[in-house]
């Protein structure tokens, strides 16, 4: 998906032979071929990136690797046997062919490999097998108090999901600091009677605002939701200075009680906001671009996702002319026509997986730039285009 400067990225249909692998939705594979397991085959193998898959005599896959320049990485494997791991040699001495496929940029040979690797187990890919265990958190919807709860995906069921965490103890503790914060209830189902809710230990020790015994109303707690919602969608900021302007407010109102609470509340916001950065949702932003500068700081690379999917990718020069701002506001109305369904599946968490640990890995900033929900008018479009311009800018 990182196309020829000045272009926009587009799905490459090529008529495969029966024995290889289609690739994924989201990686647009630009060419494939097989080769001998040589020393000598293997320098007809492209330059580009893509995945290399070593097959047995009996067509078996062995390993799915990946690559920025394939034939360097494939040169590698055909040394002096004492240069190689034990492994390696092995996987090697079975090898018969090797089938290549070229993609548009490192990221979508890491996306490619890592589903292939799952979807074919090869037994020389020890790690990459299993998809990381993602947790949310949801708002259960259809109730005048709503309350969060842990989940393992996001269905269309009318909720509001945030997410995804990276294992269940990281939502664990994000929604103990929440419910602790804002006073939500813990208490599943319908709200209870009162006389159930006298002897809940949260309403007994001020943990919870207590809908169910009346000391808030329904407007007072639907101000907790939202202020909850601000949070979890990263918008911290913008949360801290609303609840900065209640506080002043209920202080020149002589509520003092209530000032003393929101000010609680903004300094344990503040220590958050120093500890994490951000905290950010891909499913509260369906469609955002997400801008790396390359190491050299000449060219940057514009990401499109929609709810955890990556949708497409353009790089671009740093200055950004004209030409490459024309392309960028085609690039991004082409990749966000129509709004998307909210049901994210496992190979979509998978791919959200691997960008973060390539940006992780490679040490580079990130900017994170949130677009309307889909179909996009050209005035957004416009608004993005000027957007990645001022990131690249500073």
């Amino acid at each position: 998906m990182t196309p020829l400067q000045g272009t926009i990225a587009r799905p490459v249909e090529i008529a495969l032979p029966p024995s290889t692998l289609a690739p994924p939705p989201a990686v647009a594979v630009q060419a494939t071929g097989r080769l001998r397991a040589s020393r000598a085959a293997v320098r007809k193998a492209p330059l580009a990136p893509g995945c290399y898959i070593f097959r047995n005599a009996e067509d078996e896959i062995l390993y799915v690797g990946k690559s920025v320049a394939l034939r360097q990485r494939l040169a590698s494997y055909f040394v002096p046997a004492s240069r190689l791991d034990r492994k390696t040699r092995a996987m090697v001495s079975h090898a018969a062919e090797v089938e290549w496929l070229t993609v548009g940029s490192e990221v979508e040979a890491l996306i490619l490999e890592s589903q292939l690797i799952k979807a074919h187990l090869p037994p020389y890919n020890v790690m990459g097998r299993e998809y990381p265990h993602y947790t949310f958190l949801r708002f259960v919807p259809d109730t005048a108090y709503p309350y969060l709860e842990l989940c393992d995906g996001v269905s269309g069921d009318g909720g509001t999901y945030y997410g995804p965490f990276w294992g269940k103890r990281s939502a664990e503790q994000t929604l103990e600091f929440v419910n602790r914060l804002f006073q939500l209830r813990r208490c599943t189902g319908p709200l209870p009677k009162p006389a159930e809710g006298q002897g809940c230990f949260y309403a007994q020790v001020r943990r919870c605002s207590a809908p169910c015994l009346g000391r808030v109303d329904q407007a007072g707690y639907a101000a907790g939701v939202r202020s909850a919602g601000q949070l979890l969608r990263g918008d911290i900021g913008r949360l801290i200075r609303r609840l900065q302007r209640e506080r002043d407010g209920a202080a020149e109102s002589l509520r003092f009680e209530q000032a003393g609470e929101l000010h609680q509340i903004i300094q344990a916001l503040h220590s958050l906001q120093s500890k994490r950065g951000h905290l950010r949702s891909a499913t509260g932003t369906l469609n955002f671009l997400v801008v790396v500068r390359q190491a050299n700081g000449e060219r940057a690379e514009v990401l499109a996702f929609s709810a955890a999917r990556l949708r497409g990718q353009l790089t671009v020069s740093a200055a950004l002319d004209g030409d490459e701002r024309g392309a960028l506001e085609r690039f991004v109305l082409t990749h966000y026509p129509t709004r998307r369904r909210l049901e994210i599946d496992h190979d979509e968490l998978d791919q959200m997986h691997v960008v973060a640990e390539w940006l992780a890995r490679r040490g580079r900033r990130a900017v994170y730039l949130p677009l309307p929900d889909g179909p996009l008018r050209p005035g957004d479009a416009q608004q993005a285009v000027d957007a990645v311009a001022q990131s690249l800018s500073a």
